[in-house]
Order: C-alpha cells, then structure tokens, then sequence
C-alpha cells in the first residue's frame, strides 16, 4: 500500500498556511487617535471649568456661614456680660497701651509687634468668660497682611462699634453705656460688633467720624473700615444679637486707603453712621 502525501502541509492547529493569499492583515492595536485626545482633554478642561467656580463659591459660603456662627457668639456675648453688670455694655475705648480691664479687649494691631499675635489679650478680655475660644475671634477667610517689607499676622478681626461702651459725652452724637439706652435707634438697628479689615484693624474699636453731619455730604469721611472678605461683604452684629451679611459698595473694594479718607456721599458711609449713633440732626423715618 503506497501512502500518498498532499504538496501542502497545513497546520491544522494554529489555523496558519503557508499560502501567501490566505493570510489576514495585522489588527492595529487599539488605542486613541491624536484627534481624540485632543477631545477628551478640551472636555475635561470645559468641565473643570464650570466645577471651579461652583467649588470656589461654595467654599466662600461655608466661610461665610462660619463667620457668621462665630459673630452671634459676640452677640450673644454682650447681651451676658450686660446681665452680669447691671444692663452696662463692656467698656469701649481707642487708643494704644490701655490698661487692663478699661477696655473690652486690649492689643494694638496697627503695625508688626507681639499684639499681632497674641491670644492673651483675648482670654484676658472682658468677654473671655462668655467667648472662651480664641479661634472665634478671627474671621476663618482672614489671612496674614503684608504692608512693604512688613508681614502681620492676625488673632483678632472683631471690633465693637465705637460709640458702644463708650463713655465719652458729647453733643455730636449719643453714646451707649446701657442696652437700655437704644431707644431712637432700637437694637434691631443698632451696630455692635462687626468685622473689620484685617489690613486696616488696630485697637478693638470700630471708629468713624464723630462730626458727622448727614446734611453735609460734601463733608462725609471714613475712618476704619469694615470687613469685605466674603465676596466684598462683611458680617455685623446688631443690638438684638442677630448677625447680617452686608455687602459694601466703596468698602467692599480690595484695596482702599489705610488711613482716614474722604469719602462724599457715600452710602456705606450714610448706613454705618446711621446704624451705628443717633443725632439729633438724623432726618426722621431715615
């Protein structure tokens, strides 16, 4: 029996042969094209756009709200200590190197020194008993200032209105020594504590022009500056102890002047003198 064998072996395993006409060409690799990377990463770039500023925003919120919580703890500090002393509101005065106990809360943060950072002149304040943590009296969007060559740290943004506590007589405006006094301008409205620039911040007062006269626009200055970290606003306080976000217009800016500047008929200023005094010159139904 003769055995007869083909002209072509075939590899019956692998599937191959040797006929050049019977083989496949090579599968590219899979992959992406130029093209389409260039289109998932301007997609990425679009999205990330658009999720920034909502994170940004909502971030500025949560600093906000936190501030907010951490001023009510100042209202509902005033309100206490006048329990405790008779109706009288903490004492209120401006100036360096005042003594201990003569003032609400003692530091001089006006140029680089030790004030700048220490946390003693807070637990030794006359509201330390009822705001016991230090970190509240520091805006949670307040950051270190840098004046030239010099850098400022920050342990205090809160100030109080100066004409609250304050135990100076005249007939320019009405001082408050008692919550019983708010009576012309009622607690609703009446400014207490408030945030106050941490580029501009010096003593615990809140400053502003004694000689004003709202007849008199032309006349109108500004003295310290309030507080624009959120969005150009600032939190305040009120004689009720309820807490307000107010937004600035010419305050609100990033950069104004450190010191006292005129400022004519401006309406921060008309709204912090009117919520902060009253004057016999004050327009009814203001």
């Amino acid at each position: 029996m003769r055995l007869r064998f083909p002209s072509r072996l075939r590899d019956s395993g692998s599937g191959r042969s040797d006929d050049p006409g019977s083989r496949r060409p090579a599968e590219p690799a899979p992959g992406f094209t130029l093209i389409e990377l260039l289109v998932v990463i301007a997609i990425i770039a679009i999205l990330a756009g658009m999720l920034l500023p909502a994170l940004a925003g909502a971030k500025r919120r949560a600093a906000t709200t936190q501030c907010v919580s951490q001023l009510r703890q100042f209202g509902l500090a005033g309100t206490l200590y006048a329990q405790d002393h008779a109706d009288f509101m903490p004492p209120n005065l401006d100036g360096e190197n005042i003594p201990l106990g003569e003032t609400w809360v003692q530091g001089w943060l006006g140029m680089p020194g030790p004030d700048c950072t220490n946390t003693l002149f807070l637990k030794q304040s006359l509201l330390a008993p009822y705001v016991q943590n230090t970190a509240l009296w520091k805006c949670p969007s307040a950051r270190e200032v840098t004046l030239g060559r010099f850098t400022m740290p920050r342990v205090r943004t809160v100030s109080l209105n100066a004409f609250m506590g304050s135990s100076i007589q005249t007939p320019a405006a009405q001082t408050y020594r008692r919550f019983s006094d708010l009576v012309q301008l009622s607690p609703t409205e009446a400014l207490t504590f408030l945030e106050e620039r941490p580029e501009t911040i010096n003593d615990g007062a809140f400053s502003l022009q004694w000689d004003f006269k709202e007849s008199q626009p032309s006349l109108w200055k500004v003295r310290d500056k309030p507080g624009h970290l959120h969005n150009r606003s600032g939190n305040v306080v009120f004689g009720d102890g309820h807490v307000e976000t107010h937004r600035w217009g010419t305050l609100g800016a990033p950069w104004v002047p450190r010191d006292d500047f005129d400022a004519p008929n401006d309406p921060d200023v008309l709204w912090l003198q009117r919520h902060a005094t009253w004057r016999e010159t004050t327009p009814p139904g203001r």
